[in-house]
């Protein structure tokens, strides 16, 4: 199915959601802010590496003095009182070794909790700023991250119905497509994928949309979504302003199902998509009788 898609698709299903006259500005700002948590998140990430250095250096000290204690405890030759202050100076370099790995490690908690809050915070602006199938897609996301997932296709598949049931559709559409991605092959996979597909085309999501109806129709031809999947391809085709090829998607349709209810809809989409140009034909035809 992906070959039926030309290049220009990603072009148009990027732009569609923002009026062209401010699209510029848009991706501006969004390059911006991508670059503006570029900066801050590598600022972070060298003072975590700094950090860390000083906690293998630290660590190195521990090892190396214990050693050294080790090795005290193991000469017999020398007097007790050498011992004992050999001992002690050693005592107070390891504490003072672990006081600051235990600051360097505070530290670094600290600096990886900052990181963690940026990065949600710029996911967040990111996502508002590049429209509703992405803001869906991060707090999706967000909730996903405290949920647990099955791994037993039938509780992932009831897990997924009950979420979108509730309305939560991003995590649903996220667990179909995870069921998909795990079970390509399963009956259910068809479901899942379709379902998938319709809470895409709710989102205005087109391009994405005939990526899930086309991996429907083409992973389970003889399922009963297949036909109307097929379908939903050129419909979303449409929608994208790709009317030679949805005509041409619309046609397998017929050829492939044609005793299908998708079939007769299929029909019915082909007459409307012609008619048009045959209206344009018409008055040239009467004019010529006229003559």
């Amino acid at each position: 199915m992906r070959r039926l898609l030309p290049p220009v698709l990603l072009g148009l299903a990027t732009a569609c959601w923002v009026p062209m006259e401010r699209g510029r500005q848009m991706e501006a700002r969004i390059d911006r802010l991508e670059q503006d948590a570029a900066d801050q998140q590598a600022k972070l990430d060298e003072q975590r590496q700094i950090l860390r250095d000083r906690i293998t250096k630290a660590d190195q000290k521990i090892a190396e003095v214990q050693k050294k204690i080790d090795e005290l405890n193991q000469v017999a030759h020398r007097s007790g009182a050498d011992l004992a202050v050999q001992l002690s100076r050693l005592q107070e370099d390891v504490a003072r070794a672990r006081g600051e790995l235990e600051v360097a490690q505070h530290r670094l908690d600290g600096l990886d909790q900052g990181v963690t809050s940026l990065r949600s915070d710029t996911e967040g602006k990111l996502a508002a700023l590049r429209g509703a199938g992405a803001l869906d897609e991060y707090e999706a996301k967000q909730k996903l991250a405290a949920l647990q997932r099955p791994d037993d296709k039938g509780a992932l598949m009831s897990l997924a119905e009950k979420e979108d049931q509730s309305g939560d559709k991003g995590v649903a559409r996220v667990l179909y497509q995870e069921y998909v991605r795990k079970w390509p092959s399963d009956p259910r996979a068809a479901d899942a994928g379709f379902r998938a597909g319709e809470l895409l085309t709710a989102q205005r999501r087109f391009r994405e949309a005939i990526l899930a109806f086309g991996k429907v129709a083409e992973d389970h031809p003889r399922s009963e979504r297949a036909p109307d999947a097929l379908g939903q391809v050129a419909e979303s085709m449409l929608q994208l302003d790709m009317k030679d090829d949805a005509r041409t998607i619309l046609g397998q349709v017929v050829e492939k199902y044609p005793k299908t209810d998708a079939a007769r809809r299929a029909r019915t989409r082909l007459d409307q998509l012609t008619a048009p140009a045959e209206t344009k034909r018409k008055p040239s035809s009467r004019k010529k009788q006229a003559q």
